[in-house]
């Protein structure tokens, strides 16, 4: 049977996220009002509403994340955590609450833009700007100590997801190359200002993520294979390295972009393809008792990025934005599901979890 998970009780988490939201609404409304001591502000813009509570909710909710992780793990929840070198539970905090920061960035601005067109030319005073910006901020802080707190493998999956699609989306909007693709994905981190560091930092917050991820599904394939009567030993490490190897590739092409040096951005981008294909042989060959039904998930994935690779060259459907659009939909809706897997393969979803 698998332990209970340690740490603070549900009521415990929900008292200090809520406290630290409102903490958060009184600081962030209070500087917002002194920012902006008289006139007018946007909702969405430079030096808008919006721009200020982003700001806020990245920094508290980046905060409140890593804090709450750091707690909980001090009260004994994901303890075979502490099997890791000092160094990679440091690295793995920094990254994830930077992904759980940036990604509060992002959805801040995007509702605020999303508000300006809605109610056009509208513009707030100080006080009533002071509100939103609280509001915002405290509504990220809150969402964020929760999800620091009970950290899984699902939750990392989707929160690197949600980094890269946001970040993707945030760039493609801003981007000053209105024709980037015709060329390809990489084309956005190639151009100067904002649209290219959101693009860049993107892959490289979401790479560290999975590397932060790879030890939660060498975990999962651990306790799954031990549950089975299998020594772990070998196979769950490779399984979990195979993996980090894919996020710190995907790193390495946002910290060295496609105009940067071609053959390293080419090359990193290349080999979490192989890795991910080496990573899927070993998986469906080697663990045992894998469902039949993934393995087919699997197989359907690597046709169908076959497919479109063959669509591109030498087919010519689409261009290559079009062939790395489609394969990074598939390889992401196999990782949801591979998580998915993995968690109920180690046998602590219950059955009625999984229903």
């Amino acid at each position: 049977m698998i332990e209970a998970p340690h740490g603070s009780t549900p009521q415990r988490l929900e008292s200090r996220a809520t406290t630290a939201a409102i903490l958060v609404f009184f600081a962030t409304g209070v500087s917002t009002i002194f920012a902006h001591p008289g006139g007018h502000i946007p909702l969405a813009g430079e030096g808008s509403i919006g721009n200020i509570a982003a700001w806020f909710a990245a920094g508290f909710g980046a905060f409140a994340f890593g804090a709450s992780f750091v707690v909980e793990t001090r009260h004994g929840h994901a303890d075979w955590r502490d099997r890791l070198p000092l160094a990679k539970r440091l690295v793995d905090i920094a990254a994830m609450s930077l992904a759980m920061g940036m990604l509060g960035y992002l959805i801040v601005v995007a509702v605020a833009q999303l508000f300006q067109l809605g109610f056009f030319g509208m513009t707030v005073d100080p006080y009533g700007g002071g509100v939103l910006a609280g509001a915002a901020a405290a509504a990220v802080t809150y969402a964020a100590s929760l999800a620091g707190a009970r950290v899984t493998s699902e939750g990392l999956a989707m929160l690197a997801t949600l980094v890269l699609f946001m970040g993707t989306m945030a760039s493609m909007l801003s981007s000053p190359d209105e024709s980037w693709w015709q060329l390809h994905f990489s084309q956005l981190g190639n151009t100067e200002g904002i649209a290219a560091n959101r693009f860049n930092l993107a892959l490289i917050t979401t790479g560290l993520v999975i590397t932060v991820l790879a030890n939660y599904i060498g975990r999962d394939l651990e306790l799954g294979m031990i549950e089975r009567g299998k020594n772990p030993r070998k196979l769950a490490p490779t399984l979990s390295w195979l993996f980090a190897g894919i996020g710190l590739l995907l790193a390495v092409a946002g910290m060295v972009p496609d105009a940067v040096n071609i053959v390293v951005h080419v090359s990193a981008a290349s080999g979490m393809v192989v890795l991910f294909a080496v990573f899927a042989y070993v998986a469906l060959r080697y663990l045992p008792q894998v469902p039949r039904d993934f393995m087919a998930f699997t197989i359907a994935v690597i046709i169908g990025i076959v497919v479109s690779v063959l669509l591109w060259v030498p087919i010519g459907y689409y261009n290559l934005t079009g062939m790395e659009f489609i394969a990074a939909g598939l390889l992401f809706a196999w990782l949801i599901v591979f998580v998915r897997m993995a968690r109920v393969y180690s046998g602590e979803i219950t059955e009625a979890e999984y229903a």
